[in-house]
């Protein structure tokens, strides 16, 4: 039999991962759920709740006399969502984006910081230390902040070592380790659109996530692959930079020294070239471009239309070629490049529908719903699931009955 403290570990996880996806419980059907027995389950939920990280919920009337196990007060098991909360983090071009979520992966607290557009690693560090530091000092959160996700909009391993960000011009950074001697609590490193993509489908466990493609589109076009609630990472932890597929022999060149790849149709440079017949903008110039066009394109502009639909045409065979490898049940788009994202979204769901294998059911096209501070939220979850869920251990061979 395995160790009793990594079986307790084990089953409390599996307890509060329940809890956070089905919502509350019974004792009797946490107990069913985890094939253990109802004294075990008591102590479980007794440390639990000692900890703060659970507690009990009276049940209505009518789930009173019909869902409750005979002999048993008329109450639930459920989430204490003010019992722990993780810290998000995107560093982004001049400006750091902070999401704190709480134990049942809701939004807590969500605030943005100007820095400089060329920040360093170890300034970047500091900032994110003197705002957990805030935090800290709040009594809503003070000794409950469990741990910290940190995105950046570049190639990063599964180490936290970032290879290479060139819109930042970081190259061979170990930033976790630069975080870790600023931080004292766990801080975990990803990439933007891994994150985006992780807390896309984590904050919402009822959408099919069988093989979820994310695609986060901007001033590039990040990708990635959730997978049976886990991100597919690849032998390195690089896996998922869909914007280098290549979809033309033609196109701008790529940020990769390619041309034809999939983020140079796609992205806020393409639309501009598309719309104004150069991409020669200002930093303010381009987060103003996409509600402009959309908003042009209503009023019957015929070069915001033609935009449009230009973006739809590339987006739409960019997908096609993912879900011809993939097959996901579900494709996320996220970014900057929301307005024209929902402007379009139902011609890029037709064609996607009419451009794969015949008799492949097509995926559903959404938009994601967690608005500027996706990446944010995504790290935040990150660091939600490393300290609280199940499914990232491997436990083949762990016997679970304490």
């Amino acid at each position: 039999m395995a160790d009793q403290t990594l079986a307790k570990f084990v089953n409390e996880r599996k307890i509060l991962t329940m809890l956070r996806i089905r919502g509350g419980a019974s004792r009797a059907d946490i107990a069913r759920n985890l094939s253990v027995t109802p004294a075990t389950i008591t102590r479980l939920i007794n440390s639990l709740s000692d900890r703060g990280l659970v507690h009990d919920v009276k049940l209505s009337p009518f789930e009173n006399t019909v869902s409750r196990e005979p002999g048993r007060p008329g109450v639930s098991v459920a989430l204490n969502a003010k019992g722990a909360y993780f810290l998000g983090v995107e560093i982004g071009i001049g400006i750091l984006r902070f999401a704190l979520i709480d134990l049942s992966a809701g939004i807590a607290a969500s605030s943005e910081l100007h820095v400089s557009k060329n920040i360093s690693p170890i300034n970047a560090a500091e900032a994110i230390g003197e705002h957990l530091a805030v935090l800290e000092r709040d009594i809503r959160y003070g000794g409950k902040i469990y741990s910290i996700g940190v995105t950046v909009p570049g190639v990063v391993t599964s180490e936290g070592f970032v290879i290479n960000l060139p819109i930042l011009g970081w190259k061979a950074v170990d930033l976790l380790a630069i975080l870790s001697k600023v931080i004292t609590l766990p801080c975990y490193v990803e990439n933007n659109a891994n994150a985006a993509a992780f807390g896309s489908v984590y904050t919402q466990p009822a959408l099919p996530s069988v093989c979820t493609i994310f695609l986060k589109l901007g001033k590039g076009c990040g990708g990635a692959a959730i997978i049976n609630g886990r991100l597919l990472r690849g032998a390195n932890g690089t896996a998922g930079e869909f914007g280098h597929i290549r979809i033309s022999g033609e196109g701008a060149k790529c940020s990769c020294g390619q041309t034809g790849c999939l983020e140079t149709w796609v992205n806020l440079s393409a639309l501009a070239r598309a719309y104004t017949g150069h991409d020669d903008l200002s930093e303010s110039q381009y987060a103003a471009l996409p509600g402009d066009i959309v908003a042009a394109a209503e009023r019957g502009d015929k070069k915001a239309m033609a935009a449009v639909a230009s973006f739809a045409h590339w987006m739409a065979l960019g997908i096609v070629t993912l879900v011809n490898q993939f097959n996901p049940t579900t494709v996320m788009l996220g970014g900057t490049m929301r307005p024209v994202i929902q402007s379009c979204l139902a011609q890029i769901q037709e064609a996607v529908g009419a451009g794969i294998i015949p008799g492949v059911p097509p995926p559903q096209v959404r938009l994601s719903e967690l608005g500027i501070f996706e990446c944010a939220v995504g790290a935040a979850t990150i660091a939600h699931h490393h300290a609280f869920d199940i499914s990232r251990l491997d436990l083949a061979d762990v016997e679970l009955t304490p």
